[in-house]
């Protein structure tokens, strides 16, 4: 298995990597791999971060779970992946891209390498740490994380860049409008 270097042409957003890998077993692996280690990064995050939570909220320390906390980020990191690749999916093939769910699915989650860096910031974010560095790093992180996942969906799809592009800002303007209206 060429693991770390598939990860690496992926991290560069070399968008062949998934065509070589299509015809084989590695991509289901990878996507796998990639979403368990982002989720248990999430995970060891908000561990951390959890203490700061505590500390406001002495009453939870009772119900601290560490184990619960890390299968909750994996969790949420699978969750996370399949309703982002269901809604590109949906908004890719709603303007002539692949109408296969599969490759969408798994070349998402092979791209979620290049979410790693992003998700301790986001459980910073969600503890309520806050800092002009924190947002500097978060916005890094977030426009990095798209650029590979947008390869990925490019590759997946068969789509032009510019299709790709609209597919990318319908789900995010959708998942932005599901997210405003949950908070």
């Amino acid at each position: 298995m060429d693991y770390f270097p598939h990860m690496v042409r992926i991290l560069r957003m070399d968008g062949t990597v998934f065509k070589t890998l299509a015809p084989t077993h590695l991509p289901l692996r990878y996507c796998m791999i990639n979403l368990t280690v982002l989720g248990l990064i999430y995970g060891v995050a908000s561990i951390q971060f959890a203490k700061l939570v505590l500390a406001r909220q002495p009453e939870a320390a009772a119900t601290f779970s560490p184990l619960l906390i890390m299968l909750v980020g994996i969790s949420i990191a699978f969750f996370m992946h399949s309703g982002l690749a269901l809604f590109v999916w949906v908004f890719s093939r709603g303007i002539g891209g692949n109408p296969q769910f599969m490759p969408v699915y798994l070349c998402i989650g092979m791209a979620a390498i290049g979410l790693w860096p992003l998700a301790p910031a986001a459980s910073a974010l969600q503890a309520g740490t806050y800092g002009a560095g924190l947002t500097v790093y978060t916005a890094l992180a977030t426009v990095y994380g798209s650029a590979v996942m947008v390869v990925a969906v490019k590759a997946a799809s068969g789509l032009s860049w510019l299709k790709v592009s609209l597919a990318a800002a319908a789900t995010t303007i959708y998942v932005g409008c599901f997210l405003y209206l949950w908070i």
